[in-house]
């Protein structure tokens, strides 16, 4: 189940990122063309939030299966192992605020009323998520793709 879990979270990666891209320059192309903020990119603010979502559940769980995550638990050695501490600590933490980050951007983006406004607010709250998730996605030790 771990490994299954492991290739998922690994893929989902790829579509979060890809529709918090689209989000994003959906929200950009919108307030530079100053055009109205449509049910589509209320659609792509809504997707990019539950693909966030999805991955946040399917890491969660990651957390009580994995080895790393089990050695977390351990005899309070998860700060002095850099990669425990790493998925542990700075990994969940980081991606928990991002995605909080979208939950907001997509709450300000759905009540604001002018659509300059809504533009921006999901352009500002998205593009900080985005940066939050991708200095914390393990690029380097971890393969690009899992099969």
């Amino acid at each position: 189940m771990y490994e299954i879990l492991l290739t998922l979270h690994s893929w989902l990666r790829w579509v979060v990122l890809l529709l918090a891209l689209l989000a994003i320059v959906n929200a950009l192309l919108g307030s530079i063309n100053r055009r109205p903020f449509t049910k589509g990119d209320e659609r792509n603010g809504l997707l990019f939030m539950i693909s966030c979502d999805v991955q946040l559940l399917i890491g969660l769980i990651l957390y009580f299966v994995s080895p790393l995550g089990m050695a977390a638990f351990g005899a309070g050695n998860a700060m002095k192992d850099a990669a425990v501490r790493y998925f542990a600590v700075e990994h969940l933490v980081v991606m928990l605020i991002a995605i909080v980050l979208v939950h907001i951007g997509r709450s300000r983006s759905k009540t604001l009323q002018a659509d300059a406004a809504r533009h921006r607010a999901a352009l500002l709250f998205y593009g900080i998520a985005l940066l939050l998730m991708l200095s914390r996605i393990p690029f380097s030790d971890r393969p690009l793709m899992r099969f």
